[in-house]
């Protein structure tokens, strides 16, 4: 049974210039599944990109790194195919955009284990900057002026050559939470699509019926968030949900989901706590913004 996850943070300008950060595993079934499954991924796979890291900097700086990375991606596709996308992103980050690259790429990318014709057909660099468009998408969201999401200090780690095959148990959501906590690892979301949470904030007028993705599959991806989330927030948050559900009712419930099902319980499972907690590696973090190696102990 594993006890302790470690990550080695690095400078990436300099890989001997490390910390490394301990967290203590929590104590749900979920979690020693899921790292099994971090486990096997260390000994197979590299970390997709392991500089993915968002809110360190000054705003300005992660909306310069934002919108070169996503319009690199925009580019990469339309150099395929001329003019496919559209739209591309400047320094005011608007989320209807977001959107409509968010559609772009559920789409031609295809849902969970089902890639689109458009996807298998293309080249690899193609493929390769479909998959980043949602990463990018993401990454940019942080950076638009609402209420929910903002560009708060945490980090992503994906193998996304891992198959994601296997869904959550039933009993798995009683440890859902969207109070976040600092210094806390949580079980990312792996599905293509979006929550009813991620629907009611970014009012997504392009998404199809099926794109609707309660959290169900996952993988041994993870976020680590160096934030807590505030009483007043999660409080507005909740009622948010709540209303937008009332409003879209029968939209939700053609997929069989009342809006109390475990399937639409918002947040994510907490999987490790930071040993001991301390606001000062944020400081730390901010020169060593890549995952050099990835542990259990």
């Amino acid at each position: 049974m594993y006890k302790e996850l470690h990550i080695e943070y690095a400078n990436p300008n300099n890989i001997l210039d490390t910390v490394t950060l301990k967290f203590k595993l929590t104590n749900y079934d979920i979690t020693q599944r899921w790292a099994n499954k971090v486990k096997y991924s260390i000994e197979n796979y590299q970390i997709d990109d392991p500089t993915r890291f968002y809110g360190f900097d000054a705003k300005y700086i992660e909306t310069q790194k934002a919108v070169i990375a996503i319009n690199s991606c925009i580019d990469t596709i339309n150099n395929y195919k001329p003019n496919f996308i559209t739209k591309r992103v400047n320094e005011f980050i608007d989320q209807d955009t977001l959107n409509y690259l968010h559609h772009i790429f559920e789409v031609y990318h295809g849902l969970l284990n089902q890639p689109h014709e458009f996807f298998l057909n293309a080249p690899v660099e193609v493929q390769r900057a479909l998959a980043q468009l949602n990463v990018q998408v993401h990454r940019c969201e942080g950076l638009v002026e609402r209420t929910g999401r903002k560009q708060l200090p945490r980090h992503i780690v994906t193998w996304y050559q891992l198959k994601k095959e296997e869904t959550l148990e039933l009993h798995d959501y009683e440890h859902f939470t969207d109070f976040y906590e600092f210094g806390t690892v949580y079980l990312l979301y792996t599905e293509i699509g979006k929550t009813l949470q991620d629907l009611t904030i970014d009012n997504d007028r392009y998404i199809h019926e099926n794109a609707y993705r309660p959290f169900r599959h996952y993988s041994s991806d993870f976020v680590v968030r160096f934030y807590g989330t505030a009483t007043q927030t999660w409080k507005d948050l909740r009622i948010q949900y709540k209303k937008h559900y009332d409003e879209n009712k029968e939209f939700y419930l053609k997929s069989g989901y009342p809006y109390d099902h475990p399937y639409n319980r918002p947040g994510n499972i907490p999987l490790a706590k930071l040993m001991p907690t301390h606001m000062s590696v944020v400081n730390e973090l901010k020169i060593r913004q890549m995952v050099k190696s990835v542990n259990l102990i």
